[in-house]
């Protein structure tokens, strides 16, 4: 709104200007004309009046008629407008005279008394100017209204064509352009209408013109947009599963360098590195931790009696037989081979012994079958305390072998405890 009625207050200024000065000239125009053809109607009444009063004052002057020429100026000073009549003989003396007012200004006119084809005097009338003034006063009233009335007139008329040919025009294509503005629209959705040849229709043309090339262009970008939008989802899609499978694999990899692969039991690797923990925690807040050692007894028979794969079929199912009765607490750990380890944590021999006890029955009683053969499957452990003389990781790993190693001895499918040991040599 602020255009078009800065654009409005704009062209109100234009066409009063133009009318202003217009009326103004034609005013001044026929003030002069009619002024003058006024002045004329007013020198010549005066003038007549003049020469009527010499023409009957002739035969009085030449008779000496002094009292009719006294009648006579009465009768000229009672017109309308006269306000001096003088009657003068040939040698210039007043023979009569007639005197309204003094105080108002006039014209003068003069005529000659002629008889008998010779001058014998002179009529001097005055005439107000009073009058002639009220007349042009009337007159510039009468014209100022005039004028003003032509004024206004074609002032409304100049003002509606001029504000339907350009005003509404401008301010219809600056509307549109607005709203779409306002609603974050990039292009108008409709073509305006052309409804002129003129300078303001081949605005409203070429504005169209750049406004549908607009939209093809946004268009274009839009489905540019849109194919680059898919394309970076198929891209994210595809980078997902691209690093879920890197996660996967790297979740693979730390868990192969960690887990063994057939028992799914902590490697050797993981063992050693949480023991040396464990024994150092032991250590520091005097709590009990006892390293339990065991393998398969003959199972080298297993392999070549019933082949590698029945041998890693036994592997596997015994590291799931441990996972059965190993606490969280406790590192579970598949050393190498047939060798197996479990720490166990808060844990001193006897209640190791439990557990030594309770594993060896479990793996004598499962039922190990590999393509339909049962394979008797027993282990022998052995169990060594931290503390005393096993007070780093290396020696308690070195007093639950030598247990296991008796064990072994006396007869294989039994545990033995370190702390049992007698004899000296085994206790070394």
């Amino acid at each position: 709104m602020a255009s078009k009625r800065g654009l409005g207050v704009k062209l109100v200024g234009y066409v009063a200007a133009g009318v202003v000065l217009t009326s103004t000239a034609i005013g001044i125009g026929r003030v002069h004309t009619e002024h003058a053809h006024l002045s004329e109607l007013l020198r010549q009444s005066g003038q007549s009046i003049a020469n009527t009063a010499a023409a009957g004052a002739a035969s009085l002057v030449a008779g000496y008629d002094y009292g009719n020429l006294e009648i006579l100026a009465n009768n000229v000073a009672q017109q309308a407008g006269v306000v001096h009549v003088v009657i003068r003989n040939a040698s210039g003396r007043i023979v009569t005279q007639m005197e309204k007012r003094t105080d108002v200004p006039f014209h003068h006119f003069q005529a000659a008394i002629v008889f008998d084809k010779k001058n014998i005097g002179e009529v001097g009338v005055d005439l107000s100017s009073e009058a002639e003034d009220e007349a042009v006063t009337a007159l510039y009233l009468r014209i100022f209204i005039e004028q003003l009335i032509f004024a206004g007139i074609l002032g409304l008329i100049l003002f509606v064509i001029t504000s339907r040919g350009i005003v509404a025009p401008i301010y219809k294509l600056t509307e549109t352009m607005e709203t779409a503005t306002a609603k974050g629209a990039p292009y108008v959705a409709e073509a305006l209408p052309v409804n002129s040849d003129d300078e303001i229709g081949r605005l409203i043309t070429v504005f169209n013109k750049l406004n549908r090339a607009l939209a093809d262009y946004y268009a274009q970008l839009q489905g540019k947009v849109q194919a680059a939008d898919q394309a970076l989802k198929d891209k994210n899609i595809e980078l997902v599963a691209r690093t879920e499978e890197l996660e996967h694999t790297l979740e693979l990899l730390g868990s192969m360098a960690t887990t063994d692969w057939l028992t799914k039991l902590p490697n050797r690797r993981q063992f050693d590195e949480t023991f040396d923990r464990l024994a150092h925690q032991a250590e520091r807040f005097g709590e009990p931790l006892t390293l339990v050692l065991f393998d398969i007894d003959h199972f080298k028979h297993i392999n070549d009696n019933y082949g590698h794969a029945a041998g890693d079929e036994v592997l596997h199912q015994i590291g799931n037989l441990i996972q059965d009765i190993v606490r969280k607490a406790d590192l579970p750990a598949r050393l190498g081979g047939d060798e197996f380890a479990a720490l166990l944590y808060h844990t001193e021999e006897p209640q190791a012994e439990v557990f030594m006890r309770q594993l060896i029955d479990k793996i004598k009683d499962h039922a190990f079958n590999y393509n339909g053969a049962r394979i008797p499957v027993t282990i022998s452990a052995g169990a060594a305390e931290y503390g005393g003389a096993n007070t780093s990781p290396q020696a308690l790993y070195f007093a639950a072998d030598r247990a296991l190693y008796t064990a072994k001895r006396c007869g294989r499918d039994q545990y033995a405890l370190y702390s049992a040991l007698t004899d000296s040599k085994e206790a070394l």
